[in-house]
């Protein structure tokens, strides 16, 4: 462990205590393997016991009694916030497309939105033959729903639904508007976020799938937000709660998709390209509420789509009341779902037709992740599951080495055998090249197979953030059409950057990649047995360093967007009083926001100076590339190692690791004339460093 980095940390050190002399050891040896084989009988009897009595129950999805007792509780009460219960499955009732025309739906004399006062809403058909028929149950406008004769009054949040029937035409669509009526205590709320209203009306919002729901999405107007504000978005759709690990946590991450009458809608929000899946991520164990969108915006400015991002702060109506200060749930990210489409993950399209080549090549977007029931994990606390396995789990598939893999667009339902041979086969193909004798090869090796570029890109931002969860758990790939396998893109970066208490995740030492398993993402450590890979990789650190992983500019980000959420901070860390106490898995414990941000911009620049220590630096340059006078002197310097260059611009490397014959060795100042490039790298044993390049010209 570093001595410099704070030691506040949220467990105590282990102890280490002698080892017991060898004859000790032989004599227990087979009496404590004979114990553990007991006790491991015992226990798979006993779970096998417990699965096989499983009956569902219900989900709860229960903000606590009041924001004020929350507030001034001395730590978060899961337990009254969002208890988290398996719940039975729920059929989706698919609306039947109508035949012939439609009427046409009817008018509202009020817009959905935001209001303070009591007042009627009146319906109006465009056909004096037609009447119409509205719901404020949350059920869909039948036959044999009520007729509207009159306004119908709205006294709290209100879900009001209607639909023209005429005779001779198919009834309309339905016209939906949500009414949010505001609680006194929110009155004068307004943040320098956007605002996120949910309002689901009783329904449950659990795990295993969607329910209806309403959802306003509030951008700033001027500098400011306010409940009241104009919408971006306000519109029906579809939400549940999402995510794994995070499921024992007490503030809900969300799925949002957009839909109206059972048909997907897009949508652009907040600025965002258009589409219908989205999602609320809800930071909790990262206290500096930034490491995912910090991560995606590297990943995006490297050339690797992320989802693109935004902070906002939400709201969740559970019922009918009032929308009050109990319904905050703080500060959340909104963000892209990983999916295909032009402005997310850019492949083709697959169809069940699409069982021959080409067309049967791509696109495919695959991940490695959890195989188990979601919630049951290592971590203290865990919510007990009374339904393991959701009825809508997919088995995905193995690859020949034992790496489980899972089916993410398109769905395994979705998919026909032969797909699901041919991207099996393939990534078994890619195995065999990767492990083989001739993996160099790039006809027959690895690169046949795996963009060696993205995955060279996804280690160092993991490297970099030393990531406990990548190349493990939600580690995303794609293969598009007559294209290689790539590693992207990013997703679930709240362990990161120091925040993590196990796989050395504290550490600003070490690399992560020897940690993984056999059974997880573990290429790299065949991949960096080529020698040209490994400089590949090593010039990429050099390029990144220069700019975008300058120590400098990474602080300044995160200052950036700390100052954003100083305000907004404040409002969650009161909902969610945490700081100060260890939320499992973090190492670091800070008092304040303001120490959980300084610790992590000092983890990164320590972590980054680790790094650099680990390859030989690039030569450094006495004059800068451009315009220079003839006759003038280029100095190079380097801290170790012999420097070896080129004036035409050629690698003094050569593929495989040695030296180009042309190249020379630097032992003092060269002219250079205009219209020399130079190309310089430093040789410390059989390492190369990255290179530094110079183009010069005339004045």
């Amino acid at each position: 462990m570093n001595p410099n980095m704070p030691t506040k940390q949220g467990a105590a050190p282990p102890v280490i205590r002698n080892a017991a002399p060898r004859s000790a050891w032989k004599v227990l040896v087979p009496v404590i393997a004979f114990a553990v084989l007991a006790v491991a009988t015992m226990v798979f009897v006993a779970v096998r016991s417990a699965f096989s009595n499983i009956k569902p129950r219900p989900a709860r999805f229960r903000p606590p009694s009041s924001w004020q007792e929350h507030v001034a509780s001395p730590r978060p009460r899961s337990e009254r916030s969002y208890p988290i219960q398996a719940a039975p499955m729920r059929t989706k009732k698919v609306k039947e497309k109508p035949s012939g025309p439609q009427t046409v739906p009817p008018e509202f004399s009020v817009p959905g939105g935001v209001f303070l006062k009591n007042f009627s809403v009146e319906l109006k058909a465009k056909s004096s033959a037609a009447v119409i028929r509205y719901t404020v149950d949350g059920s869909e406008p039948e036959t044999n729903s009520p007729i509207y004769s009159g306004p119908v009054p709205v006294a709290s949040t209100t879900l009001v639904q209607a639909k023209c029937f005429e005779p001779g035409l198919a009834p309309s669509p339905t016209a939906t508007q949500t009414y949010t009526m505001l609680d006194d205590s929110l009155r004068q709320f307004s943040s320098n976020l956007p605002l996120v209203i949910i309002s689901a009306f009783g329904q449950p919002i659990q795990h295993q799938s969607y329910v209806p729901a309403s959802a306003r999405f509030i951008n700033l107007s001027g500098q400011r937000s306010t409940l009241m504000g104009p919408a971006d978005f306000d519109g029906r759709g579809e939400i549940k709660r999402r995510g794994y690990s995070s499921l024992r946590l007490p503030k809900p991450s969300l799925s949002f998709k957009i839909e109206q009458d059972g048909d997907k809608k897009r949508a652009s929000i907040f600025g965002l390209p258009a589409d219908s899946d989205w999602v609320l991520y809800a930071p909790y164990s990262d206290k500096t509420l930034m490491r995912d969108v910090f991560a995606y915006e590297l990943s995006n400015k490297m050339g690797r789509y992320a989802a693109r991002t935004r902070f906002v702060e939400v709201f969740v109506n559970r019922g009918s009341s009032k929308l009050a200060a109990r319904d905050y749930l703080g500060v959340y990210v909104f963000e892209e779902k990983i999916k295909r489409g032009t402005n997310r993950v850019n492949i083709a399209k697959l169809t069940a037709d699409d069982n021959q080549e080409p067309e049967i090549s791509g696109g495919y977007i695959f991940k490695r992740d959890h195989d188990g029931p979601p919630g049951m994990n290592y971590y203290r606390g865990a919510p007990r599951f009374e339904q393991p396995v959701s009825e809508e789990s997919e088995n995905g598939f193995f690859t020949r080495r034992g790496l489980h893999l899972f089916y993410v667009e398109p769905k395994e339902a979705e998919l026909t055998p032969q797909q699901k041979n041919w991207l099996t086969q393939h990534l078994n193909q890619f195995e065999r090249a990767l492990y083989g004798p001739n993996f160099t090869s790039q006809t027959d090796g690895y690169a046949k197979y795996l963009d060696a570029d993205s995955f060279i890109d996804q280690f160092w931002i993991v490297e970099l953030s030393k990531s406990i969860d990548a190349f493990r758990y939600s580690c995303f790939m794609h293969k598009d059409r007559g294209g290689k396998i790539k590693m992207e893109p990013l997703w679930d970066w709240n362990l990161s950057f120091g925040n993590a208490n196990y796989h050395e995740g504290w550490l600003t030492e070490g690399w992560y990649y020897p940690l993984i398993r056999e059974s997880e993402i573990c290429w790299f450590r065949r991949l960096i047995q080529d020698p040209d890979f490994a400089q590949k990789h090593i010039d990429r650190w050099g390029e990144l360093r220069k700019d975008l992983f300058a120590p400098a500019n990474l602080a300044k980000r995160v200052d950036q967007l700390a100052a954003l959420l100083q305000e907004s901070q404040e409002r969650n860390f009161q909902r969610w009083p945490i700081l100060g106490r260890s939320v499992n898995p973090n190492w670091y414990v800070g008092d304040s926001y303001a120490d959980e941000v300084n610790w992590m911009k000092n983890w990164i620049r320590q972590r980054i100076a680790w790094i650099d220590r680990q390859f030989p630096a690039a030569p450094a340059f006495s004059e800068q590339p451009g315009p220079v006078k003839p006759g003038a002197k280029l100095a190079m310097r380097a801290s170790a190692g012999k420097i070896y260059y080129t004036l035409d611009g050629s690698d003094p490397r050569v593929p495989g690791g040695s030296v180009l014959k042309k190249a020379r060795v630097y032992d003092a100042p060269i002219v250079i004339d205009p219209n020399v490039r130079v190309f310089a790298r430093v040789r410390r044993e059989d390492t190369w460093s990255a290179p530094t390049i110079a183009q010069f010209t005339n004045p």
